[in-house]
């Protein structure tokens, strides 16, 4: 039986265990608790063409289409996508969705029993499902977790890099739950450890997300593509300095909500045909520019029916920031980094440059989110890929010539000289954000290039250090990415030099 490694918990690692842990012997790293993730964050929903719930007594099928679902992701990612592996999420999503309300993940539904789609920004049909209203990603995760009998999990485990021998990836190397270094050996490695989000200020991702498994890559020389493509939400909540920015669903626009300014002018009004509903690439700058210009913007949701019921987290959470939402019926919003559509270079089986290691999820590039990514395409591509990755495994029958003796990592020691992360990561929100100058980011490069993070020193032991060494290493990666695409395109927004 393979040994297989999966580095994250999310819904894109979980559901690669899911359909391997019967045929394989499955281990699970997760830097925190199995259930510290950004997938456990996601409100929006799944976007999918559910043929069968579309149709309504005594009706025909409805308009959408599969190929209205690729479109719309085209669209939205400026057809910088890779077609195929649109074609490949879209129609193959749904199978896994259907899997798992087989196996009894239930999804909202109308009374009638259809499922309830919702509305988001970039789509032209409703099709987006939800759980719990804007809980969507932690009860589709937390079910895939509750499926999971057999895997062995190792929380607050830090995975740090791979154990590497004739360009062959063997096995892991980790910090375990005691801060102990440790190594675990494995016929096949499965990375699934999400984005960048604390590289930013401003950032709707979970604490644990600091780019650890594209540093990973990185530093084994794997080959990483369209890193320049970072997308920001134009909805975190702006509660001040002692509120979590929390992301405000792209579905309460979805929803009827409207983007306006502390006078309540409607700021999308002549700067896209679609509104509020534009791409979250226009509609984050358009919001970026009115803050930038002294204006506070706010989510005006009178037009909302139903808002707490629709949104119940989302008004949990602005009542325990005593936040009042209910009477002046506007809620504070800001842009803040969300998602990153480069990544880790993949097959559309999760095969990367490396014999025996895969990436899936937001770590990989697969191709499928072009320059900007289509609001609750996320969770669909790890559900699609996820699956393609496990079949990739089970039908391999190369093992590892891996052992415990060669699992030994000598010890070596390296002085590593880090900037704050403070620092680390103003610099990084001025060089890369919604709108970049290029002046700007041969200066961050310059002063990146006074401190030394390349490689981590094996004796090293604190976690805080070892997180921030991987964000210089993926900033660096990002900033020169950003350098080469000298035209602005999707999300990646470059000013001329004067």
């Amino acid at each position: 039986m393979k040994k297989v490694v999966i580095i994250g918990s999310g819904i894109a690692g979980a559901t690669v265990a899911l359909y391997l842990e019967e045929q394989a012997d499955v281990t699970i790293i997760c830097k925190g608790k199995r259930q510290d993730s950004n997938s456990m964050l996601a409100q929006g929903g799944v976007a999918a063409v559910m043929p069968a719930s579309c149709v309504q007594k005594g009706q025909e099928l409805d308009s959408d289409q599969e190929a209205c679902h690729v479109a719309d992701t085209l669209s939205a990612g400026v057809f910088h996508n890779q077609i195929k592996a649109v074609e490949k999420m879209v129609h193959e999503g749904p199978q896994v969705i259907q899997d798992l309300i087989d196996r009894g993940m239930i999804f909202d539904r109308t009374a009638d029993g259809r499922l309830d789609l919702g509305l988001e920004g970039a789509h032209t049909h409703k099709r987006i499902l939800h759980a719990g209203g804007d809980q969507t990603g932690c009860q589709l995760t937390s079910f895939v977790h509750e499926q999971l009998a057999k895997v062995k999990w190792l929380p607050y485990s830090f995975a740090l890099d791979f154990v590497l021998e004739g360009g062959q990836v063997h096995g892991v190397s980790y910090l375990d739950a005691a801060n102990q270094r440790q190594t675990i050996v494995a016929d096949e490695v499965v990375l699934a450890s999400g984005g960048i989000g604390h590289l930013f200020q401003d950032t709707s991702n979970h604490a644990t997300i600091t780019g650890d498994g594209l540093a990973m890559a990185l530093r084994a020389g794997c080959e990483l593509s369209d890193m320049a493509f970072l997308q920001f939400h134009p909805s975190l909540l702006d509660g001040g300095e002692k509120v979590h920015p929390i992301l405000i669903s792209e579905a309460v626009r979805g929803a009827g909500a409207r983007l306006v300014d502390e006078q309540d002018r409607r700021i999308m009004v002549g700067r896209s045909s679609k509104l509020d509903l534009a791409p979250r690439d226009v509609v984050s700058r358009v919001v970026n520019e009115e803050i930038q210009a002294g204006h506070q913007i706010y989510l005006d949701i009178s037009d909302v029916a139903n808002f707490s019921q629709q949104f119940p987290s989302i008004a949990d959470y602005l009542r325990q920031n005593d936040l009042d939402f209910e009477t002046n019926q506007r809620i504070p919003i800001k842009p803040g980094m969300h998602f990153l559509m480069g990544g880790v270079k993949t097959d559309f089986s999760g095969r990367t440059g490396l014999d025996h290691l895969y990436a899936v999820g937001e770590v990989a590039f697969t191709g499928v989110h072009g320059a900007n990514r289509l609001a609750s395409n996320s969770l669909l591509e790890g559900l699609s890929f996820a699956k393609s990755v496990a079949e990739a495994i089970l039908s391999d029958t190369e093992m590892s010539s891996a052992s415990h003796q060669e699992l030994q990592v000598a010890p070596s020691t390296m002085e590593i000289f880090l900037p704050s992360r403070a620092e680390l990561v103003k610099q990084t929100s001025d060089a890369l954000g919604i709108v970049r100058r290029p002046e700007t980011i041969r200066q961050f490069l310059t002063w990146l290039a006074t401190f030394n993070y390349q490689r981590l020193d094996q004796t090293c032991t604190d976690r805080q250090q070892i997180e921030t060494a991987n964000l210089c290493l993926v900033a660096e990666t990002i900033a020169n990415a950003a350098l080469t695409r000298t035209e602005s395109l999707g999300a990646h927004y470059l000013l001329s030099e004067e």
